[in-house]
Parts: structure tokens; C-alpha cells; sequence
């Protein structure tokens, strides 16, 4: 900083503020921050992070826990923080747990011995001692997608009951009488709240409750399959079926299809969460759509808030978004006879 400072007439003071990204906030001109930034590039410098950590007890990284960055939900989750952070001067470590606790346990702890800064987390079953940690060493965290039911932390997720009540009140409300949910064996809060807002129509309208419960740890997706075109063939009569999240509805479909049936005809569907193949199909699927993009954008805000202010300073942070019900062709009246 000082051979930049002294080759640009500038003082250490105001490169320091450039380089980490305060340039805005101090008053510092957008020809001096170009000018600071070109002569960084042009030398090749690389600010040595270990350094900056033990000066400013800051590492400017985050570290985003998730169950699988390869599912379409996380995937798209991810970007919007990464994108948010990295204009916020923040880089992200990603990683996956497979909804597997002993990962998720491992990830905690090689992040925190990187120095990230703070945590957005999916968790798993069994994490309560890791969370409780964090809150203890008061390491700024959000969690996403679901809580821990007891432990009061800063949070984003959907009103899962209310979207699993809302699809099976639909297929009620279109004459179907004998809906099957397909869910996981996880028993994570929003798995359970959809299963719970399922259940809730079902008894409203008097009719029978069927669930098959689809084991994930494990189990591969061949397995998984398997189970699901089994249930259909050994309950002929379902005429809907309710797949609580999209990678259980795309299986799904196939199942559907190895038993012959047609989606929209024989039986109708519905899945908690949007996919790309879902309204690319024909016939297209109805769906709760979560909000993807609010989703990330307001677990990164609250993380940054946090950051800057202090994390005791503020309460938690718990904001509940509405899912989206998009009716397609899946889900038709039915015609009585």
C-alpha cells in the first residue's frame, strides 16, 4: 500500500480504503479509486489475506452451507448471495452437506478455521450443538430454507404450511378425492410444515390421508425411484399425488411413466417448488413456487447487516415469505361422470 501511495502522490490511508472497498463511504473519489485499482492490476498485487485477518480480525469471506449447490433451488439461491456479496466485497466458499450431519459438523469447522467472517445454512438433523456454538462465539450466521425449532437465530424461510395446504386445497378444490403426498424421511421444520399443511386440507375435506414417506440418505436415485413407481402400482386408485419437493417431482414423473399413466389424465400432480422442467412439460406442472431471488437477497442483507452493526447489537432477524401458487395444466377439473 505505501509503494502505491507514494507512486500515485496519494496518502497509505485512502489506498486502504480503495482496496477495502470504502472508497464510497469515505468520500473518495471514483477518478482516485480507478487510478488506485489500475496500479494494483498493473503490479499484480494480491492483498495477502492472512495478514489482513490478523490486523483486522476480518477475512471479507463467507462461507455458504447448503444441502446440495447442485439442485436447481440451491443453485439458484447461491448465485443471488454470491452476487450480492461480491459487490458488497465479500467472497464466498460454497459446500455441500447431502443432508448428511457429520459434514455439515466438518464444513462448520474448516470454515471457522478459515476465518470467514459468517454463515448461511441449510441444516441438518443433529446440528443444534454447532448452531448454539456459533451463537456463543457470537459468529454472525442466517439460516435458510428451515430453523431449528427451539433455538431462536436469524432466519429466511417459507411458509411451507401454508403452501402445502394451498396445492392440496387446489386438487380438492378440482374434484380430486384421493391425494397421495410423496415427501422425505429427513423430518427437517419445512419438510414437516408441508406435510402438516397437507394433512390440515386433508381433514378439512373429510378424505383420506396417504403418504409415502422416500428415504434420502443412502438411497440413491435409482432406489428412490424404484419406491415411488411401486407405491403407484400398488395404489391404482390415487387420482393426484402431491411431491413435496421438485427432485421428488421429477422422479416423479418418471415413475408416472413406468406405470403408464398420464400426467393431467389419469393423474393429476403437483410439486413444492418450481423447476425449469416443469413448465417445459406438456402438460405443465402446478407448482408452489418459492421466492428464489428474495430468498438470497434477504439472508445476504441480514448477514451483511449483522456484519457492520454487530451481531448482538440487532435482535434476530426471522422474515417468513409467501410462496407462490402457479396453477398449469397438471391439476384439471375433474370430469364426474
Amino acid at each position: 500500500m505505501s509503494d502505491i501511495a507514494n507512486e500515485l502522490g496519494l496518502s497509505t490511508t485512502t489506498v486502504s480504503f480503495v482496496i477495502n472497498n470504502k472508497a464510497e463511504e469515505m468520500g473518495i473519489s471514483e477518478d482516485t479509486v480507478k487510478k488506485v485499482n489500475a496500479l494494483i492490476k498493473k503490479k499484480g498485487y494480491k492483498p495477502n489475506n492472512a495478514a489482513r485477518v490478523l490486523r483486522t480480525g476480518k477475512s471479507n469471506t463467507l462461507a455458504l452451507i447448503v444441502e446440495d449447490i447442485g439442485n436447481s433451488f440451491f443453485g439458484n439461491v447461491s448465485k443471488i448471495i454470491e452476487m450480492v456479496a461480491n459487490k458488497n466485497g465479500y467472497k464466498v466458499f460454497f459446500s455441500s452437506t447431502e443432508c448428511d450431519n457429520q459434514i455439515a459438523k466438518s464444513l462448520i469447522s474448516v470454515m471457522k478455521q478459515s476465518s470467514v467472517d459468517g454463515f448461511i445454512i441449510t441444516a441438518t438433523i443433529g446440528l443444534d450443538e454447532e448452531i448454539l456454538r456459533l451463537k456463543k462465539e457470537e459468529i454472525p450466521f442466517v439460516l435458510i430454507d428451515r430453523i431449528i425449532p427451539g433455538i431462536e437465530t436469524d432466519s429466511v424461510t417459507i411458509d411451507n404450511f401454508s403452501g402445502g395446504y394451498q396445492l392440496t386445497d387446489h386438487l380438492i378444490s378440482q374434484g380430486y378425492k384421493k391425494i397421495a403426498l410423496v415427501t422425505i424421511t429427513n423430518g427437517m421444520s419445512q419438510m414437516e410444515d408441508r406435510r402438516l399443511g397437507y394433512k390440515k386440507a386433508i381433514e378439512e375435506a373429510k378424505i383420506e390421508e396417504r403418504v409415502l414417506e422416500v428415504p434420502i440418505i443412502d438411497n440413491t436415485n435409482k432406489d428412490q425411484l424404484e419406491i415411488i413407481s411401486k407405491y403407484l402400482y400398488d395404489n391404482k386408485d390415487i387420482d393426484a399425488i402431491f411431491f413435496a419437493t421438485n427432485y421428488l417431482g421429477i422422479l416423479g414423473i418418471e415413475a408416472i411413466k413406468e406405470n403408464r399413466l398420464q400426467i393431467g389424465k389419469d393423474i393429476a400432480m403437483v410439486s413444492f417448488d418450481d423447476h425449469d422442467l416443469f413448465r417445459l412439460m406438456n402438460p405443465t406442472i402446478t407448482v408452489a413456487a418459492q421466492p428464489l431471488e428474495q430468498i438470497g437477497s434477504r439472508a445476504i442483507a441480514i448477514l451483511l447487516k449483522k456484519l457492520k452493526k454487530g451481531y448482538t447489537v440487532i435482535p434476530p432477524i426471522n422474515e417468513v415469505l409467501a410462496p407462490e401458487i402457479i396453477i398449469r395444466e397438471s391439476t384439471p377439473t375433474v370430469k364426474h361422470k
